[in-house]
């Protein structure tokens, strides 16, 4: 089992579990774009409930019974998650032990979980897990019957998580990410005044303070690769910036440092001939990087055809590329620029 400390240290560094492995990410992709995952924590040292959330706690609380234990995982729990699967929007795991990767023989993470249930019928409605560190518990997963939707049950579950973690001493409280740009999560943003994780500085700063279209990590990105185009197009010379959505290959293959990971990309090789040139941009360290890359073959192991070839337009690269040589790092646009028009691409 991951120790409370060790809990509590990676999601203090804006890590976030998912199964049984814990990591990171700064890029999303869905609805063939990518987005920026902005993880976000709340300070319960300070913490309030407002005055609309203690109406929701008092309203429930007189239709609903409620408790909070370790974990379970049975065939009531999954036909509620199944019920709420149906009605999901989006992808999800086939079952919550698929989802938590929490086999009995295989716990890694002290989970707990909140239970709603209908005070006549004391049938399960809703029900939430997250994990307990020492000093701080990070939210994983919520389910709800979906013919409740009007009493907030999701939202309520975790409100239950947070009054429990006050009540335990915990300082933070981690509900994951929110996505700029993507309304379905910023519910999370109503649970209290939020820090967010600033990815330049590796600490928490105030969220009301964050401007996405600035300092998120896929609209920098993004930014800064048409400064780049703008000035490489000065020394006539031409290039788009395209998305990559690959830029996940690392995390199904560990063993391969080199894939190349962001989310976005210009590519300026003109013929096939020479190893791939491209120009990347790192909005944690907010450098231009110039890349040698060659192709993997393995491209068809890792994602399946259906899936390229949704991305068949001009706007993607869908060659699988591993990062084979720096050839510039620069954080200046213009002298990136000036280097790459002087390069011999074929």
């Amino acid at each position: 089992m991951l120790s409370p400390e060790s809990l509590d240290w990676h999601l203090a560094k804006g890590w976030y579990r998912m199964g049984s492995t814990i990591f990171t990410t700064h890029f999303l992709f869905f609805q063939n774009r990518p987005f920026s995952a902005i993880w976000i924590r709340i300070d319960l040292q300070e913490f309030r409930f407002s005055k609309s959330q203690r109406k929701l706690l008092r309203k429930n609380a007189q239709l609903f019974d409620t408790a909070v234990a370790p974990r379970r995982i049975d065939e009531e729990r999954e036909r509620l998650y199944a019920k709420y699967a149906a009605d999901f929007d989006g992808r999800l795991s086939p079952s919550i032990a698929d989802s938590l990767e929490d086999y009995d023989n295989e716990v890694v993470f002290n989970t707990w979980e909140v239970t709603v249930r209908d005070r006549v019928s004391q049938q399960l409605v809703a029900s939430s897990y997250f994990d307990l560190g020492s000093t701080a518990a990070a939210s994983i997963l919520g389910i709800f019957d979906p013919a409740l939707k009007c009493f907030s049950l999701g939202y309520y579950t975790m409100l239950l998580e947070m009054e429990h973690c006050m009540a335990q001493g915990m300082r933070y409280y981690y509900p994951g990410y929110v996505v700029p740009g993507y309304h379905r999560f910023d519910y999370k943003l109503r649970l209290g005044q939020a820090e967010y994780f600033d990815v330049r500085s590796d600490t928490w700063q105030p969220y009301t303070q964050l401007d996405p279209e600035r300092e998120a990590p896929v609209e920098a990105q993004h930014a800064a690769l048409n400064r780049f185009t703008a000035a490489y197009s000065g020394y006539g010379q031409s290039a788009k910036v395209k998305i990559y959505p690959l830029f996940e290959a690392g995390l199904y293959d560990i063993w391969n440092e080199d894939y190349f990971p962001y989310p976005y990309l210009v590519p300026l090789n003109r013929t096939t001939k020479h190893p791939l040139v491209v120009v990347a941009f790192d909005p944690k360290e907010r450098q231009y990087y110039v890349l040698g890359c060659r192709h993997m073959i393995q491209t068809q192991l890792m994602f399946n055809a259906e899936y390229l070839q949704s991305f068949e337009s001009d706007d993607f690269v869908t060659d699988l590329l591993a990062v084979q040589q720096v050839v510039l790092r620069t954080a200046d646009a213009a002298h990136a620029a000036k280097v790459c028009a002087a390069l011999d691409l074929g």
